[in-house]
């Protein structure tokens, strides 16, 4: 029995971020009692650490573009449904092009993606500075995809939380896992904390970049591993910034796995008024630390597209882990050799946006329901026989 004499859960979830708390979220409401494991509180690592993106543009056109309009479509749904305003805004994002050499190159993207079923605007320089008259004026156009949004992901986190509990989730926090046991077969058991053996018949371990190690304990592998990113805050400018936008190249430093510094253009408004710049990718391991070398190139880059940005003060800098597979696409479903294990993980900067079709996906997993996609798209044994 577990403390207070509650019965064991039928699925144990480690890790209380966007993904970890998605999957809960839809493997209750699916009927099954679910107990979430948190080694801080919810959203206290990579999710508390990171911008709100729901984009569509960026996704690889196979498997990731699919897979995150049904989850574009579920942010929708919740945001009716949930009962913490989690600040979902189908806002729009708009690709900008920094010189005439990328606008060929982005007439067909934007063609590819209107045959994938997003639609598409290109602007021109003239259109582009109509809808976003604080952008620098050299700035060769871009495309609007209306379609996209944002959340704000710690109240998203928080709102999937408590939509759980609801439907009676049961949340422990400052509880991490010490290890995880298989039985003689390889099937799951339990899960270990330092104050306990919690026994479960399924544990999903959506930990983010720490499920590998939580995996080891048990010799299995999930090849996922951390890609810090750093977020710069400005101060509240109301009107300056009126959609998300990103340079183009953006798309290869996601794609890359170099691991050097990389620094993109991203600038988005907050609700509340804030600007938020990012975006950075480097691979130094799980060093959380705020680099100020790292912020001030991210603040460069972003007032060379908004000279007005110049003007305005930082006050505050966060930085995050994102956990990245080997092919850059997430690992969602079972794990060979351990029966019972599922992961949701390896999203990189996708996590947030990705979530609710992460969740309902395992839910489908654990219950034997019909998969919304084909099985072997993200499965995480597709990287065995590897490296």
């Amino acid at each position: 029995m577990s403390p207070g004499g509650a019965r064991h859960p039928d699925v144990v979830v480690v890790g209380g971020g966007i993904v970890g708390a998605a999957c809960s979220y839809f493997l209750v409401r699916a009927g099954l009692s679910v107990e979430l494991l948190e080694r801080g509180f919810p959203a206290s690592g990579t999710s508390g650490a990171c911008e709100g993106n729901l984009l569509m543009w960026d996704k690889e056109l196979t498997r990731e573009l699919p897979f995150g309009l049904r989850s574009l479509a579920l942010w929708a749904e919740l945001a009716q449904e949930l009962e913490i305003d989690f600040e979902f805004e189908p806002k729009g994002s708009i690709m900008v092009v920094e010189d005439g050499a990328g606008l060929e190159p982005m007439a067909r993207k934007v063609a590819e993606l209107a045959r994938a079923g997003v639609p598409g605007t290109i602007l021109s320089r003239q259109e582009l500075h109509a809808e976003e008259p604080a952008l620098a004026p050299d700035i060769a156009g871009g495309a609007l995809f209306p379609e996209d949004g944002q959340v704000e992901p710690r109240y998203a986190t928080a709102a999937l939380v408590e939509g759980g509990r609801r439907h009676g989730l049961r949340v422990r926090t400052d509880t991490a896992v010490r290890r995880l046991h298989l039985g003689p077969a390889g099937r799951v058991e339990a899960v270990e904390t330092a104050g306990e053996r919690i026994p479960a018949g399924v544990v999903v371990l959506a930990a983010g970049v720490w499920t590998r190690e939580i995996a080891a304990t048990a010799g299995l592998e999930v090849p996922v591993h951390p890609r810090k990113g750093h977020v710069v805050v400005v101060e509240r400018a109301p009107s300056l910034i009126r959609r998300k936008l990103m340079e183009a190249g953006y798309v290869a430093t996601v794609e890359s796995s170099d691991a050097a510094l990389q620094v993109a253009m991203v600038v988005e408004a907050t609700r509340a008024g804030t600007v938020l710049l990012g975006s950075s990718r480097q691979l130094v391991g799980f060093d959380r630390s705020v680099s100020v070398q790292v912020a001030a190139a991210i603040a460069a880059r972003a007032i060379r597209f908004f000279p007005a940005l110049a003007g305005l003060r930082c006050i505050r800098t966060y930085a995050g882990l994102r956990p990245f597979s080997p092919d850059h696409r997430p690992m969602i479903g079972p794990v060979a050799g351990a029966e019972g294990v599922y992961v949701a993980t390896g999203h990189e900067g996708a996590g947030i946006c990705l979530a609710p079709a992460t969740g309902r996906l395992i839910a489908q997993w654990v219950t034997g329901e019909p998969l919304d996609f084909p099985a072997e798209w993200f499965r995480p044994d597709r990287f065995r026989g590897q490296g």
